[in-house]
């Protein structure tokens, strides 16, 4: 069993985002049932300080919805990516 690291409702309250040791979650209102499921954050090494970064993700924010589309930014240690429900897309920061 996973346990989850972060939690996000967005704006409206209408949406609800988990984050987990390596999966993002988005649930809808009522009974909160499963919307979208998908990986944010693959595990990674740095080699440069020598440490293994786990693919834990540590905050989820929903960014301000301009259409149709929903879309999260979330961050493990190390990353930070753009994720739109259902397609992912990296974010470069």
């Amino acid at each position: 069993a996973d346990i989850i690291s972060t939690v996000e409702f967005n704006h409206s309250g209408e949406l609800l985002a988990t984050g987990d040791k390596n999966k993002i979650q988005s649930h809808s209102r009522g009974e909160y049932n499963v919307y979208s499921t998908f990986q944010s954050h693959e595990p990674e090494f740095d080699y440069l300080k020598s440490l293994e970064i786990e693919e834990k993700i540590n905050k989820i924010r929903w960014l301000p919805q301009k259409n149709a589309a929903q879309f999260l930014l979330s961050t493990n240690v190390q990353a930070g990516f753009s994720d739109s429900l259902p397609k992912n897309r990296i974010w470069q920061g």
